[in-house]
């Protein structure tokens, strides 16, 4: 089979949530199909560099000269470089390129999705990974894409999708975890005399980092809190935590390179994300791969993979008090925290990504068995020097 993966980001070492999705991906599929990534040039992830996935690059055009219309373009900075790489991708063979040597093309962006499921004849899919709104971008893909499967990252997801769009998805493929890394048992990154509670994400509100800092304010005894992203709120936090006298007892570590987090899974005694909306919660699952027992909100995407009391235990979504007397219960008992820890390893082996990428290999075998074969290109081909890594 010969998949290709289009994304801006994808290839590079500091790539985001989605970006990190499509590398793994392209990853574990590469190691039984011809992969494909196209994306634009940077520093290549070693996860990709050590993979069998033939990266195929195109310009930056982080600083292409319209940068300077940012302020005014109405696709935004982002999509302004979606659109040039595409518009490059045609100019200089690449759309040829994909039809020469692809069975299948998966997207992950809308404007991605709209402007190749127009230009390319092999069958294109597009992925869902939120859809909190409905915006000139999902209007626009939703009646102009000619897109012919549509997949999602999670049940609430999918169903958000069949309500906003009424368009069916014919198949959830959820994010994955390499539980080769992310394991119990390597050496702590982080230690303490007292309980550690461990947060992994963004510095802002909406992943409920303010609720924690309120919880912990409420616990009884000594307990450190250590937290591990990036975010422009640094300044905000050191102030709540002040106000709440327990400014001490918290550890702002900063971005952690995405291989070191394990390390701090194995330094903690609690995970805790209480966040106010997410569709999945992928730093819940590596903290589950690690056997380390996990506190989180109960989110419709969460509840995929966590079951209250059985694999970790769920607080109500922006309530520091629930959220205080569950991480009360896991860190009063010890045998709490090893059988939720356990079986949470357990039960996430079903969300690995190479269980994940065979899913989504035979979804790609299905879906090219159903598609008519595609019509000849009939442009002349294009003389291109393509970028290979």
């Amino acid at each position: 089979m010969k998949i290709g993966f289009y994304h801006d980001a994808a290839g590079t070492r500091h790539a985001g949530g989605v970006a990190v999705y499509t590398q793994q991906m392209a990853a574990a599929l590469s190691r039984s199909n011809d992969v494909y990534l196209y994306t634009q040039n940077g520093d290549l992830s070693p996860l990709l560099t050590e993979s069998d996935v033939t990266v195929i690059e195109t310009p930056s055009f982080e600083d292409h000269w319209t940068q300077s219309l940012d302020p005014v373009h109405p696709l935004g900075p982002q999509n302004r470089v979606k659109l040039l790489m595409t518009q490059w991708a045609i100019r200089n063979g690449l759309i040829d390129h994909m039809n020469e040597h692809l069975d299948i093309l998966f997207t992950y962006q809308f404007l991605d999705d709209l402007l190749l499921s127009n230009v390319v004849d092999v069958p294109t899919v597009y992925t869902f990974h939120r859809l909190t709104g409905f915006g000139l971008g999902v209007t626009l893909r939703d009646k102009l894409s000619q897109t012919e499967h549509l997949l999602a990252n999670s049940d609430e997801t999918a169903q958000r999708v069949t309500n906003a769009l009424d368009s069916d998805v014919e198949e959830l493929i959820y994010p994955g975890v390499d539980a080769d890394r992310f394991q119990p048992g390597v050496e702590p990154a982080i230690s303490s005399d007292d309980p550690i509670i461990l947060f992994v994400g963004r510095l802002v509100e909406s992943k409920g980092i303010y609720d924690l800092l309120e919880a912990v304010s409420r616990l009884e005894g000594k307990q450190e809190l250590h937290v591990v992203g990036r975010g422009s709120e640094k300044a905000q936090l050191r102030r709540r935590a002040r106000e709440l006298g327990m400014w001490e007892r918290v550890e702002l570590h900063g971005e952690v390179p995405h291989p070191e987090l394990p390390a701090y899974h194995a330094g903690a005694d609690v995970f805790c994300l209480p966040s106010h909306n997410e569709s999945f919660g992928m730093a819940n699952v590596e903290a589950m791969a690690c056997e380390l027992p996990v506190v989180t909100t109960a989110l419709e995407g969460i509840k995929t993979y966590l079951v209250n009391g059985e694999n970790g235990l769920l607080a109500r979504v922006n309530d520091p008090q629930d959220l205080a007397d569950k991480l009360t219960m896991v860190l009063e008992s010890p045998e709490l925290r090893d059988t939720l820890g356990r079986q949470a390893r357990e039960d996430i082996q079903a969300f690995t990504w190479r269980e994940q990428a065979r899913r989504l290999e035979q979804f790609c075998h299905d879906a090219v068995e159903r598609s008519e074969p595609a019509e000849p290109a009939r442009s002349e081909p294009v003389e291109m020097e393509l970028d290979t890594a």
